[in-house]
Formats: structure tokens, sequence, C-alpha cells
């Protein structure tokens, strides 16, 4: 999996064998000019839950292994109240697993439902870069109930995806 890391203008590649600690490659000679945002936040939560945050741009990035814990919605909120409460509206989420996170049980459940429901008005966008089935579902249903625009990217098209969020 990859993610750009703009603040450290470096590229970071997750394997299977170290989900938590990436190893860098350096990109200090790119061809393409970009800009770099100001702030940028990474959190890993203890449910390997990794979030990058571009308050630049506010687009927030869930890389998603297990279902989500309490644990993640609160560090989710940590990360995204200040700014909704500074900023107003984030320009977009993006979701990346290689299926939707189902729940552990109906309380699990319940607390997503709830979680998603007190904070989809705080998107502009929603983009899902994951595969399975399901997902095409939790799309339909969500697009009737959700003020973010939804659009669904395959796993591996996490690039566009964030072409999308941010508008290019």
């Amino acid at each position: 999996m990859f993610y750009w890391s703009l603040k450290k203008l470096n590229l970071k590649i997750f394997t299977k064998e170290s989900p938590k600690k990436p190893f860098h490659l350096n990109f200090l000679n790119m061809s393409k000019e970009i800009s770099l945002p100001s702030e940028f936040t990474e959190i890993t939560t203890d449910n390997e839950l990794f979030c990058q945050f571009d308050e630049e741009n506010g687009v927030l990035l869930l890389d998603v292994k297990n279902p989500f814990t309490t644990e993640d919605f609160q560090r989710i909120s940590e990360i995204i109240d200040p700014y909704y409460e500074s900023r107003g509206e984030l320009k977009g989420v993006i979701i990346h697993a290689k299926k939707f996170p189902y729940w552990t049980d109906a309380h699990n459940r319940s607390e997503y439902l709830s979680f998603a429901g007190n904070n989809h008005q705080k998107f502009e966008k929603a983009a899902l870069s994951m595969g399975g089935f399901f997902v095409k579902i939790v799309i339909r249903v969500a697009r009737s109930r959700v003020h973010p625009e939804v659009k669904l990217f395959g796993y591996n098209k996490i690039e566009k995806a964030q072409s999308w969020i941010l508008g290019d």
C-alpha cells in the first residue's frame, strides 16, 4: 500500500510484514512540483487503523485493517472535530480497505452507525477505496442517506480517490 507523506516529502510503503512501521523512499529530486500542507497529522491506533489528515486541504485518509473500535472513533473525532469547529466542513474522507470493515457484534455496529450518523455532515465527499461486494450495497444505501457525495474506487485506486476528493 502506498501513501504520500507530503510533510516529509517521501513515499511511505506499508507491507504485511510491517503494517505499523513503514519504510520510506525519499523523493527529494521529484520532477513534479507539489504544494506541501502546513499541518499534517498521522496516527495509528492499537487496532491498526492508520489515520492521515491533511489539515491544509481538509482531507482525512483512513486505512482500515480491522472493524472499527470505540478507540478508533475517539481518535478520528480528536482529529476532525477541532478542524470542523474552526474551519467548517472538511473536503473529504478516503476509507481504504481490502473489503468493507464489518462489525464484530451488534454493539460495534451500533457504535459505527451512531458515529457515521453524527459525523457525515462534516464531510463534502466520501471516497471508498476498497473491494468486495458488500461495499456496493453500502454505497447505494449511503448515497440516499448521508450528506457527503459518495463514490467507490477500487482498492488499488487510492490516488484516483484522492484526486476526486481534491477536485483534480
